[in-house]
């Protein structure tokens, strides 16, 4: 293995050092003759030139590469074939933020919960083939307007805090043919956690099946449908002969008058007006009796309709979960920031492989700027910009004005392979012309 040479954060918090840090540490791990070709990748990536392109690798990469023979094509090729791992570069990125930026990870309850959050989304292309088929999902296209034939991914972020500004660095990216089953790949390769972990998510993955899934150390919570139906607990057994029964009365939360009363009803005032929380504790679906849920419904003037949210840690309380679930919205936000920056929703691959790198190191450039550029100020887009805002989409643009110092700091250390044809291969005998053949 060759010696690391990592690049050190500069004593100020200057985006384009800490930029090219960050990119220099991932592709160190890298083998030789790919470590150069995805740090390519990676910066345009950061610096939006791929989205400029429309999506187009080589026409990004050719004007950083024009100095190699065949340049564009090697950059394809590192994504198609190269050597490497997404869940080791998530890993190592991760690992990267906590020791270099000044990361808080979100806690909550008196477990000191680390919080993940997990979503799923449609990457849809609506001109062209989106892959192999082993990546080929149906899913609904808000660009379209209906479902089509698209790549359907699942992301899990881990949330933090860079300097009170809330955000989701990348773990683990997956693929299905569903969101149901892309959901369920990732929540089987979820990384290792040593402390306890509440994961967050929406209403279309918070099914019985994952709650009875759910476990002590790695808690569920998520948005509830307003017209479910749960049990009460049972009452206790009146020592009468017979079965005793496992389930108590009916309960629809999500309607106007529940049928049961809540176990607590808390309120709290807002700008809006006041905010009413009733937790049932306890409570379960029918058929699911073994998995108890805590069930939180939120009433805020802001929302014509309520919120519910269930959950498997009961140690919480009423208005941690109340602030819980909007962890998730870090998730959303990547998705946003990969499709305008990092050109996500254009992956223009045509293997199985290629369109798994090019989504997951999109995702991983995203988090990258939305962590980096928490760490500075806001970043005017020019004089007329009065109240700059620290925003993944200004530092992208920052970061390509400075792209000749980025690619010096961020290659240091790591060589292109050069390849060049032997001039003593053996020729053919019945050729005319032997070396214009």
């Amino acid at each position: 293995m060759r010696k690391l040479t990592p690049i050190p954060p500069a004593a100020t918090v200057n985006p384009v050092y800490l930029m090219a840090a960050a990119i220099n540490s991932l592709i160190q791990t890298l083998p030789l003759g790919t470590a150069y070709c995805i740090g390519i990748v990676l910066m345009v990536m950061v610096t939006g030139r791929l989205m400029q392109h429309k999506g187009s690798l080589a026409r990004a990469a050719l004007p950083l590469v024009l100095h190699l023979e065949w340049g564009w094509h090697r950059v394809e090729r590192a994504m198609e074939r190269g050597k490497f791992l997404l869940d080791d570069l998530f890993d190592h990125a991760y690992q990267w933020c906590l020791t270099h930026l000044e990361v808080e990870p979100v806690c909550l309850g008196c477990l000191k919960r680390e919080v993940t959050a997990l979503d799923s989304s449609t990457i849809a292309r609506l001109r062209c083939q989106v892959g192999k088929a082993a990546l080929l999902g149906k899913g609904y296209c808000h660009r379209a307007g209906r479902a089509v034939r698209a790549n359907i991914i699942a992301v899990a972020v881990s949330v933090v805090l860079i300097r009170g500004v809330r955000v989701g660095l990348v773990r683990r990216v997956r693929f299905g043919a569903s969101c149901e089953a892309a959901v369920s790949q990732l929540f089987g390769d979820l990384p290792k956690s040593v402390a306890a972990r509440l994961i967050v998510v929406d209403a279309g993955i918070a099914t019985k099946e994952q709650f009875a899934a759910a476990t002590a150390h790695d808690a569920l919570l998520g948005r509830l449908r307003r017209n479910c139906k749960v049990r009460c607990a049972p009452p206790p057994p009146n020592g009468k002969r017979g079965r005793n029964p496992i389930h108590g009365p009916v309960l629809h939360p999500g309607r106007d008058l529940p049928e049961v009363a809540p176990d607590e009803d808390l309120t709290f005032p807002s700008e809006a007006g006041p905010v009413r929380l009733r937790r049932w504790n306890q409570v379960h679906w029918e058929g699911y009796h073994r998995t108890p849920v805590d069930v939180v419904r939120v009433d805020d003037p802001d929302y014509k309709k309520p919120l519910l949210v269930g959950t498997t840690a009961g140690e919480l309380t009423t208005e941690e979960l109340w602030q819980a679930y909007p962890h998730r919205w870090p998730v959303e936000t990547l998705f946003y920031i990969g499709a305008e920056t990092t050109a996500t929703e254009k992956p223009r691959a045509w293997t199985e492989q290629a369109v798994e790198r090019r989504i997951g190191l999109g995702l991983l450039s995203g988090s990258l700027l939305k962590a980096i550029a928490a760490m500075g100020e806001g970043l005017a887009m020019g004089p007329w910009d009065k109240k700059p805002q620290p925003s993944a989409g200004r530092l992208a643009n920052h970061l390509e004005i400075h792209i000749e110092n980025l690619s010096a700091l961020a290659l240091e250390g790591v060589q292109a392979r050069n390849y060049r044809k032997n001039p003593q291969a053996a020729q053919a005998q019945d050729l005319q012309l032997k070396e214009a053949a």
